[in-house]
């Protein structure tokens, strides 16, 4: 698996960091805000037995604080991530058996075990010293438990049976005009649509990157709206820290053996349809970065920014028509993105200029060095007789690399002209 990881320190660390900062959240904020009288008025007859009437709760919070001190500060992780995986499956099966309700509890608290239970097996086996045939497995339980938890809130509380707590947290978010249960329907859909495809590791960083993106989608919104669920002691929302984590660790590691993508990885009908989406990908993006050059130029009080701005600017408006050439050599057809990409950059580029030159340069300054990667990986997935789009690709490097040191340069002049006038 090792092939597949882009950088292997990051993946512990990010699920260190994500699953202990939901233990630690889980175990101090319900203390300290208050556990919500309707949260435990949902859990009902099993509340007391869950929770218990003196020290327990202490106690227990204070054991989930103590864990997710252990993970954050990578102490003794091999014990700590058993310790995790026991008090899961301890705590999931208590659920089970005293209040079989809660399976069915808002946004996923329970089914969220699944995830938590996956990272700390995977955290056991990159602490644990395993061997590397073992470690090649941190993937596949990642998309496991990822999977099944998109699957599981897919289709139980939302098809095959509905929560009507789900309904009142989308209706206080007052951002649904139409019929609640069937948009929680379409959602499920949707959610199991993820699942699936995460189960399968088929384009498993696309992914990973969506899943990060519905996390702190519905963190926000129902955080927001539903102020009571931020301190629920079954951790409706803390757990998505651990969620996030796994998604990121599951961009690190990529799909890993038994997938989809490895399988296709071998066909040369995926490869060049890949090729071709990260082609329209960078075409799309030259398209916005030319708009948002444009937009700064023009906001630049300073002639010398105004002129890098607009040599930046020419040149993205080059290198989009070049990919376009090479969208077409590779028979597909550019897509009528232009407008879309502009507008979108228009709003970015405007967003910036208003904030100063300095976080213009700054923002243009972190957009070029990402992108010259994407060129890299369009040349990854080329054939090897094709020398010439390769040779065009890494002239787009290169000048991506120029852009950078361009920007940093100047940003730095600007930072040092800053200070001799103070």
């Amino acid at each position: 698996m090792a092939g597949d990881w882009r950088d292997e320190a990051q993946v512990p660390l990010l699920l260190r960091v994500g699953l202990g900062a939901a233990w630690v959240y889980e175990g101090l904020v319900p203390h300290l805000l208050g556990r919500s009288p309707g949260s435990l008025a949902l859990f009902g007859r099993g509340s007391a037995l869950l929770w218990g009437d003196g020290n327990l709760p202490l106690a227990i919070d204070g054991f989930k604080v103590l864990l997710g001190l252990c993970l954050l500060f990578g102490w003794v992780i091999p014990w700590a991530a058993a310790l995790q995986c026991g008090l899961l499956i301890v705590s999931t099966a208590g659920i089970a058996v005293a209040a079989p309700h809660l399976l069915v509890y808002p946004t996923g608290a329970i089914s969220k075990a699944l995830v938590l239970f996956a990272a700390g097996l995977c955290l056991g086996i990159l602490g644990g010293g395993e061997s590397a045939g073992a470690v090649r497995l941190v993937p596949l339980l990642l998309r496991v438990g990822l999977g099944l938890m998109w699957l599981y809130e897919g289709l139980v509380p939302k098809w095959f049976w509905p929560s009507p707590a789900e309904v009142e947290i989308v209706a206080r978010t007052g951002l649904i005009p139409f019929h609640i249960p069937l948009f929680l329907r379409l959602l499920g859909v949707v959610e199991s649509a993820v699942g699936l495809t995460v189960l399968a590791g088929l384009w498993t960083r696309g992914t990973a990157v969506l899943q990060v993106g519905l996390l702190g989608a519905f963190t926000a919104i129902v955080g927001w709206t539903s102020v009571a669920y931020l301190a629920d002691p079954l951790g409706t929302l803390s757990r998505n820290l651990a969620l996030v984590g796994s998604a990121l660790a599951l961009y690190h590691t990529g799909s890993g053996p038994v997938s989809l993508d490895r399988w296709l990885a071998g066909s040369a009908t995926w490869q060049r349809w890949l090729l071709q989406t990260a082609l329209q990908g960078n075409r799309a993006l030259a398209i916005g970065a030319a708009e948002a050059y444009r937009v700064h130029s023009q906001a630049a009080t300073d002639p010398l920014t105004q002129e890098l701005f607009q040599k930046l600017a020419l040149d993205e408006v080059h290198r989009g028509e070049d990919l376009g050439s090479l969208v077409r050599r590779h028979g597909g057809r550019p897509l009528p993105v232009g407008a879309l990409c502009k507008g979108v950059a228009w709003i970015l580029g405007c967003a910036t200029a208003v904030s100063g030159t300095r976080v213009s340069l700054s923002f243009d300054l972190w957009l070029e060095e990402r992108r010259g990667s994407l060129y890299a990986r369009c040349a990854r997935l080329l054939p090897p007789e094709e020398g010439i789009t390769a040779r065009a690709l890494q002239a787009m490097q290169n000048q991506e690399a120029l852009h950078v040191r361009l920007l940093r340069d100047h940003l730095r002049a600007r930072r040092a002209a800053g200070r001799t006038r103070r």
